[in-house]
């Protein structure tokens, strides 16, 4: 599932075939770490890391890349969230034929009675961001070899062939900030999941998209479409 698509692109590409054209516009905070989120749906309250609040999909090769680390996890989680049988919640397995082992899972939350307490990955030290992560660098391997693509490709996903944004996109703060354009912020990151075809791909629509976009005119009242 991702946010509803406004105008999308046909792309010539054997896992993408369709984008949506906002992820060319919209912008995004360029620091996750940095940035103090707030939830825009309530009342712009504070949450920072708001985004892993209830937790991730992973599919069956990612949980067993997680667990072959699973030494390397532990060392650096809570005392309390240390035993890999707690960190995935397999009570609801998605049946999905198209995913890797035909389903999709989701990593627990901190409070297994309530799915907004934050991914059993964050807040690892009572510090910000995934001890997924933190765990590769504190090891030396690339954090791309457990953190889930869900995770590594927010704020965008693909669902049936479409790049567009994930459904949250729109309830935090780090959404629309100001800052990059969300494609250029995960060029490379498309490059690492999909390959250099599809960056190909996009770079020629961006290339079209700059082609039509005016400059802002600063009388609000005057329009910029052609």
């Amino acid at each position: 599932m991702m946010r509803p698509r406004k105008r999308t692109h046909d792309i010539n590409h054997p896992v993408i075939t369709l984008v949506d054209g906002d992820i060319f516009t919209a912008t995004f905070a360029p620091d996750c770490m940095e940035h103090r989120c707030r939830c825009r749906d309530e009342n712009d309250a504070q949450r920072n890391d708001a985004c892993c609040q209830h937790g991730a999909d992973v599919l069956l090769p990612e949980k067993a890349a997680i667990l072959k680390r699973a030494a390397e996890i532990t060392s650096i989680m809570k005392a309390d969230r240390q035993a890999p049988a707690g960190w995935f919640d397999e009570r609801f397995p998605e049946q999905d034929p198209s995913a890797p082992g035909g389903f999709i899972l989701r990593t627990a939350t901190a409070d297994p009675d309530d799915d907004s307490a934050g991914c059993i990955f964050l807040e690892h030290t009572g510090d910000r961001g995934c001890g997924l992560h933190r765990a590769a660098l504190v090891h030396g391997f690339d954090p791309d070899e457990i953190k889930p693509s869900v995770c590594r490709l927010y704020p965008l996903t693909h669902d049936a062939g479409h790049l567009g944004f994930s459904p949250d996109f729109d309830r935090y703060s780090c959404a629309n900030s100001g800052g990059p354009r969300v494609y250029r912020l995960m060029r490379e990151v498309l490059r690492a999941t999909f390959g250099p075809e599809l960056v190909a791909e996009l770079d020629r629509i961006e290339a079209v998209i700059a082609k039509r976009t005016l400059p802002v005119l600063h009388d609000a009242n005057i329009s910029a479409e052609p």
